[in-house]
C-alpha cells in the first residue's frame, strides 16, 4: 500500500493540517480545493487509515492523523534536504571536505573560516583534524585529508603542491618560577642548556620540534607542553599566541636568546595537497577563506617591523 503514496499526498496533508481545513490548504497550496480533498482521500485509502474525522464543520485529525502528519513532515524535510544536496553537487561543490590543520594554526582564523564556509556551503560536510606536529603530513600521505595546512623541513616535496600562507610568531617562554625566568637581559645559549626544553616530535618520528637545549622532553601535543610549562618543567618555543594570555597574566615570561640577538622568532606555515589530488571548489572556496583571513590576523596582531627582521625557524627531520 505504501507504493502509492506520494509526496504530493503528504505535503497536503501536512498543509491541511496546518490550515485547519481544505479551503486554505487549496489557497496555499494553489490547488482547487476538490484536488485537496481528493488527494487526501487517496492517502486515507492507500495508507487504509482514517486521517481526519469529517464529521463537523471543520476537518479534525484522528490520532492516527496526528502520527502520520509528523511522519510526513519529516519525510518532507528529508526529500527537501535530498533535492538541495543533490543540486549542491550538480553545481560541482564536492560533498565533503577533509581538513587537517597543524594546532600551531591561529584557532580564531580557524572557526571564522569554517563559519563562512558554512554559510556558503550548507551541505558539505567537513572532516576536521587538528593534529600535532608532524601529523597533518602524515594524513595527506594516509589519504585521510585531501588538504592540509603545517610546517614542514622541507620547501617542497615530489607529488605535492605546497603553498606558504605566512609566519605564525614564536616566542620561548618559562614560567615565572623557572630559574631561567630571574635571568635578567639576554640568556645565553649556555644557560638554556642546563635546563629542560619542552619539544615537539611527531608519532612517526620524522619530524621534531624546534630544538635548542640538550636535555628534552618530547610532546605530541601543544596543549600538553603548554601545560607543564606553565607548571615549571621547562622552557620551550612557543606560538605566541597560545601563550599569550599567560605572559600577559605574568604566568609566563619570555626568554630573550643572546645567540639571535633577542629577536623575535617565526614558524613558516604551507598549505599542501596532493598534485594528484586538487582540492574540489568547496575546499579551494575555504582554503581562499583561510588564506585571506590568516594574513589579516597576522596584520592585526604582528609587528610588521619585527616579522621582517625576525629568524625563520624551521621543524627538523629526526
Amino acid at each position: 500500500m505504501l507504493s502509492r503514496v506520494t509526496l504530493d499526498q503528504l505535503q497536503m496533508l501536512i498543509a491541511v493540517a496546518d490550515c485547519g481545513n481544505f479551503s486554505a490548504a487549496a489557497r496555499k497550496v494553489n490547488r482547487v480545493q476538490s484536488a485537496v480533498s481528493q488527494s487526501i482521500q487517496s492517502l486515507e485509502d492507500a495508507l487504509e487509515l482514517k486521517l481526519f474525522d469529517r464529521s463537523s464543520k471543520l476537518p479534525r485529525l484522528t490520532d492516527a492523523g496526528e502520527a502520520i502528519v509528523q511522519d510526513a513532515r519529516r519525510i518532507v524535510i528529508s526529500t527537501d534536504a535530498l533535492r538541495a544536496r543533490a543540486k549542491n553537487m550538480a553545481t560541482v561543490a564536492e560533498p565533503e571536505i577533509s581538513l587537517s590543520i597543524e594546532q600551531v594554526f591561529p584557532s580564531p582564523v580557524l572557526i571564522e573560516s569554517l563559519r563562512a564556509f558554512r554559510e556558503r556551503f550548507p551541505l558539505v560536510s567537513v572532516n576536521l583534524l587538528a593534529e600535532g606536529l608532524g601529523a597533518p603530513e602524515q594524513s595527506l600521505f594516509e589519504g585521510n585529508a585531501r588538504l592540509a595546512i603545517y610546517s614542514t623541513a622541507l620547501d617542497g616535496m615530489p607529488g605535492f603542491q605546497m603553498e606558504f600562507l605566512g609566519d605564525v610568531p614564536i616566542s620561548l617562554v618559562a614560567s615565572s618560577r623557572h630559574p631561567l625566568a630571574a635571568i635578567e637581559g639576554l640568556i645565553p645559549q649556555a644557560a638554556l642548556e642546563e635546563h629542560i626544553q619542552l619539544t615537539m616530535v611527531d608519532r612517526t618520528k620524522r619530524y621534531r620540534g624546534v630544538v635548542m637545549g640538550t636535555h628534552t622532553w618530547s610532546f605530541i601535543d601543544q596543549f600538553s607542553r603548554l601545560d607543564f610549562v606553565r607548571n615549571g618543567f621547562g622552557w620551550c618555543a612557543m606560538p605566541t599566541h597560545l601563550a599569550q594570555s599567560y605572559l600577559d597574566s605574568g604566568e609566563l615570561v619570555e626568554l630573550k636568546l643572546a645567540a639571535h640577538n633577542g629577536e623575535p622568532l617565526r614558524f613558516p606555515l604551507y598549505a599542501v595537497h596532493k598534485i594528484e589530488q586538487p582540492p574540489g571548489p568547496a575546499a579551494q572556496w575555504l582554503l581562499s577563506e583561510l588564506r585571506r583571513r590568516f594574513s589579516e590576523w597576522i596584520a592585526a596582531t604582528v609587528d610588521r617591523q619585527s616579522l621582517r627582521r625576525g629568524i625563520q625557524i624551521r621543524v627538523t627531520t629526526v
